[in-house]
């Protein structure tokens, strides 16, 4: 299996030569096929995107733990993985996008016993770079995985080499990967990733999103997925 993966994978770099080209200001399409798309945004070099469906543009996913998270800013700002698997867009990428126009984050999760649920924030933004990607605005929240972001508004990006947190110590650093991170986290979704789901410790490293997770630091997810796409009002 890993080595079909790999074969697959060594394709890419010639097949996304064809690949459809987007506006990447102006999201994914909301017809036709999903898929993988090349993206464009001015000031940067093209790039691929995920586009699972009607206008969404997943930004980051975990599944299997197979991509290591815990990454320096650089990293974060840039992106890594591959979009095919488990990836971080970069957030220099998400700013410029959604800097352009207004932007709805949709999130779904999922714990190890299979269950399902979502968060939807209708107004999402983050600053610039100087601004270390301040998490600047939700909008308002709607869904089933109750909000735990919030807690996380207007707070700037933290990584291992950037501490921008409230903390008395890099949050980041404990949680083993970047977040919006306040003093410290109600959710972090870039965390070390369990397969379990559970670990029986008090260490807050996990995926987690407390309000789905029954406001416990033991449970941790197996999957999530953030996407995001342009407001249709």
């Amino acid at each position: 299996m890993n080595e079909t993966i790999q074969n697959l994978e060594s394709r890419l770099p010639k097949e996304t030569d064809q690949l459809r080209i987007i506006n990447g200001a102006n999201g994914c399409p909301y017809f036709g096929l999903g898929g993988i798309y090349k993206a464009k945004l001015k000031g940067l070099e093209d790039f691929e995107v995920p586009c699972p469906k009607s206008g969404w543009m997943t930004i980051q996913k975990r599944y299997d733990g197979s991509e290591n998270f815990d990454r320096s800013w650089e990293d974060y700002r840039n992106g890594f993985g591959k979009v095919t698997r488990e990836f971080f867009l970069g957030l220099e990428k998400i700013h410029l996008m959604t800097k352009s126009q207004p932007h709805e984050l949709f999130i779904e999760l999922t714990m190890v016993n299979g269950s399902t649920s979502h968060a939807l924030y209708d107004y999402f933004e983050i600053g610039n770079e100087t601004e270390s990607y301040v998490l600047k605005s939700l909008g308002k929240y709607s869904g089933t995985a109750g909000d735990s972001l919030v807690h996380h508004l207007n707070q700037k990006f933290t990584t291992f080499d950037r501490d921008n947190d409230k903390a008395t110590y890099n949050c980041a650093g404990g949680e083993f990967g970047g977040w919006w991170y306040n003093n410290c986290a109600e959710s972090t979704l870039n965390g070390k990733y369990y397969r379990s789901g559970i670990v029986q410790t008090t260490h807050r490293n996990g995926i987690y999103w407390t309000s789905f997770t029954s406001w416990t630091y033991i449970k941790f997810l197996t999957s999530a997925e953030m996407m995001i796409r342009p407001r249709l009002d």
